[in-house]
């Protein structure tokens, strides 16, 4: 027995002599077992695997940074569970893995966070110095499937998530796109069964924004807008590489996991959150015509948003420059809205703000004037100088109890909940494009609440009613209640709105419009690009939203269980008119009750569910 401890011992000191390890494999799961992870060294290099059930997700993707040169992943020493804990966040419970690795003299962690919703990783490399990091070699290889994202035809549109969703086989990924391989986040994945994969990146803070550089094989490589790496001071934290699962459609969009992943507000910074208030807005810069921001027309925008009772009113692009004494004019107009009950957002181009000095004394006159928000545009990348321009920006914002609205920019990954006063981002394909030249299609329109909403809100602007391209007037309205965004912006003209006997049905539905929810439920007849037909409820009132994003008859049906049982519930129906207005209809429901109705090409359906005797 000595001999043969002795032999084993020796045979330690020679591996140990020629720099290699032995192999180490350590196996994560969910709470409920369902998702599981594990991750390997092998030889010295890194692999994970991530599975639901026996559904193989990622296969043997890589790991690692290479940071100052060095090319951590790749001559691992040891790999170890230094922790193990688990944490509730709201009615969701995560296992959390956190890994201990000794690689070229320096320990870092990985850390794991696996739910019945998904799992997803980190890096973390402490460090009292700056440390580049040159490339991340993580990459996630993915299973034969089908694949929605976004294309774009040019490398602005990338830059900007500006894309039109659409689909192909997961294998053509790298050829699919005339501008390239590298595709922008996220990537929805259908599974056999008629389940779903979403792959994006959670709480991205002090680092650059993730994309997909897709090659051969269903590889997906993390990429990068700086080509040449970027500097990262303080502790090297990555945001979340995030593998969203759900077994069906009504699963995929009610996770919260994105929202889990970020920190709670700082609570000194928002210790005060009174300041935001989820609200619809008016806007003239869409629809606009000769009389553009003169304050006589912005103020006939404002006494129609207080008629719609809507919060707010966004003076766009040009009131610093069309107007002599801008802040003397917008001081008038602020404190004309506050008489109607109507708050002033203002737009800005980033460009003007990225310098702090210049960026506080503009936000002291805007707060000063007694406007409440600001829209700040054009900074179309996610480098990590923009990234920390707009985590920068929101500070600035609330230690000014300002609001902010960000476009121009990259997709959400939960920053709006460690940072509240972000009431939307753009990051999203929307109605702008319908004025120019570029006219949203209604398939676009049906792909959207499955694939970049999930990921949190996003300011599209619906409404546009005067100019709807190939969807209807109903399938606008729709928009409202399908679209998450906390500051809901809408396109048309509310002056022209309310004067125009058409819209006589819809106006009472816009006068009390929902912007948060309490309750969402996908109804079965979805269909990604096809079909988006939700349940929501805000209070005691449901509303059916569905849009058809094809060009042949549709039909919609649901069971009405959502509602409470022994209650008789009146519904009030908008469709559809053959002369291309409102059809407005009344009736009854109760929740054993089956509805089904037919939603013509490119159209929508607006139902009201209100307890009876409301």
């Amino acid at each position: 027995m000595k001999k043969a401890i002795l032999f084993i011992n020796l045979l330690l000191l020679v591996f140990a002599a020629k720099g290699a390890v032995l192999n180490t494999e350590i196996k994560m799961i969910s709470p409920a077992g369902h998702i599981s992870a594990e991750i390997a060294q092998r030889d010295g290099h890194l692999f994970y695997t991530i599975k639901a059930g026996q559904q193989l997700m990622i296969n043997n993707g890589t790991m690692g940074l290479v940071i100052d040169d060095i090319a951590y992943g790749s001559r691992v020493n040891s790999l170890s569970i230094l922790a193990k804990r688990t944490v509730r966040t709201g009615n969701k419970v995560y296992h959390i893995y956190t890994l201990l690795l000794a690689e070229a003299g320096r320990k870092y962690n990985i850390e794991f966070r696996l739910s019945n919703e998904g799992a997803a990783f980190r890096y973390i490399f402490d460090s009292k110095t700056a440390q580049y990091v040159d490339k991340e070699l993580t990459a996630f290889v993915l299973p034969k499937s089908r694949v929605w994202f976004f294309e774009r035809n040019n490398s602005w549109k990338l830059k900007s998530y500006a894309g039109l969703w659409q689909n192909t086989t997961a294998d053509s990924l790298n050829i699919i796109s005339g501008q390239g391989p590298v595709q922008g986040k996220p990537l929805l994945f259908e599974l056999p069964g008629k389940k779903y994969a979403m792959l994006t990146e959670a709480a991205l803070y002090n680092y650059s924004g993730m994309r997909f550089k897709a090659l051969k094989n269903r590889v997906l490589q993390v990429d990068f807008t700086e080509k040449n790496g970027f500097k990262v001071t303080g502790n090297l934290i990555t945001p979340w590489r995030v593998l969203l699962y759900a077994t069906d459609l009504n699963r995929l969009v009610n996770s919260s996991m994105i929202n889990d992943l970020n920190p709670e507000p700082n609570k000194q910074l928002y210790a005060d959150q009174s300041y935001i208030k989820p609200g619809r807005s008016v806007w003239s810069w869409i629809t606009r015509d000769k009389n553009y921001m003169q304050p006589e027309e912005e103020m006939k925008f404002i006494t129609a948003a207080s008629e719609l009772n809507f919060e707010y009113t966004l003076l766009d692009e040009g009131w610093e420059t069309i107007w002599p004494d801008k802040w003397k004019q917008l001081t008038e107009i602020c404190s004309f809205a506050a008489g109607k009950k109507v708050g002033v957002w203002v737009w800005k181009n980033s460009k003007a703000l990225r310098d702090p000095l210049k960026s506080d004394g503009f936000l002291d006159s805007v707060r000063n004037a007694g406007a409440v928000g600001i829209k700040t545009d054009f900074m179309d990348s996610e480098a990590k100088e923009l990234i920390d321009f707009e985590i920068g920006f929101l500070k600035a914002c609330a230690k000014r109890k300002l609001m902010v609205n960000f476009h121009g920019c990259h997709a959400p990954t939960g920053e709006s909940k460690t940072y509240p006063n972000e009431m939307t981002r753009e990051g999203i394909r929307g109605m702008e494009l319908n004025i120019m030249k570029e006219p949203i299609p209604a398939w676009h329109n049906a792909a959207l609440p499955f694939t970049r909403l999930v990921l949190g809100h996003g300011d599209y602007t619906p409404g546009l009613f005067s100019n709807k391209a190939n969807t209807t007037n109903t399938h606008q309205l729709a928009l409202f209640y399908l679209f998450n965004s906390p500051f809901q912006c809408m396109a048309e003209n509310p002056v022209k709105l309310l004067a125009d006997s058409q819209f006589k049905p819809v106006v009472p539905l816009l006068k009390k419009l929902p912007v948060t929810w309490d309750e969402t439920v996908v109804l079965k007849c979805s269909a990604i690009g096809e079909i988006a037909a939700f349940a929501r409820r805000k209070g005691n009132t449901w509303y059916i939203a569905a849009i058809n994003g094809s060009a042949k008859n549709k039909e919609i049906s649901f069971n009405a269980d959502f509602l409470k049982k022994k209650k008789k519930y009146k519904v009030i129906a908008i469709n559809d008119a053959p002369d291309g207005g409102f059809l407005s209809t009344t009736s009854t429901i109760g929740a054993t009750d089956v509805k089904k109705t037919v939603i013509g090409p490119n159209a929508g359906l607006v139902m009201e569910i209100s307890p009876s005797g409301n």
